[in-house]
């Protein structure tokens, strides 16, 4: 009596193949949007006095940080503060004028913020002067210290980026 030892190819089979992909592909992505590891969200919220305070005493030169407000109304709007090469702090939402709808935001690389979606890259040291199109929105803020402090009413003047 012989057997037939031939592995036979079934749809289950395929579909697990398809899903692997597609999980390796959704994993690729993330890891190089900058959304694993290191570059996560920290949350953050605003005070009594109604003002988000960010320590940037540790922030190195061309180090980007993203943070995530969320309030009590469940608005939720994000924002990251990157130190350029200069010293000078830059805080932006992670959003652009158009890119905003597809939600996908900017990760650092070096001197430049790249946009998540279209590719287009900007120097992080022009972050605080946006100009629109593309270019991260840039959020009000001041910086006393070693803390960056934005007014929580700014932080909601984005949160059409985001809803």
């Amino acid at each position: 009596m012989t057997h037939n030892t031939a592995v036979r190819f079934r749809p289950i089979h395929g579909i697990l193949a398809v899903g692997l992909v597609v999980v390796c592909g959704l994993l690729a992505q993330l890891a190089l949007a900058g959304r694993l590891g290191k570059n996560a969200f920290e949350r953050v919220n605003a005070g009594n006095d109604h003002l988000v305070k960010i320590d940037v005493g540790a922030l190195a030169p061309l180090e980007v940080r993203h943070y995530r407000f969320l309030n009590p109304a469940n608005q939720e709007v994000k924002f990251f503060v990157g130190r350029d090469g200069g010293g000078t702090i830059q805080v932006a939402f992670d959003a652009s004028e158009v890119c905003f709808k597809a939600k996908r935001g900017f990760h650092p690389q070096g001197e430049w913020v790249v946009c998540n979606k279209c590719d287009k890259s900007f120097r992080l040291a022009g972050v605080n002067n946006g100009h629109g199109g593309c270019e991260p929105v840039q959020l009000a803020h001041r910086v006393e210290g070693d803390r960056v402090l934005i007014a929580e009413q700014d932080v909601l003047a984005g949160w059409r980026y985001f809803r």
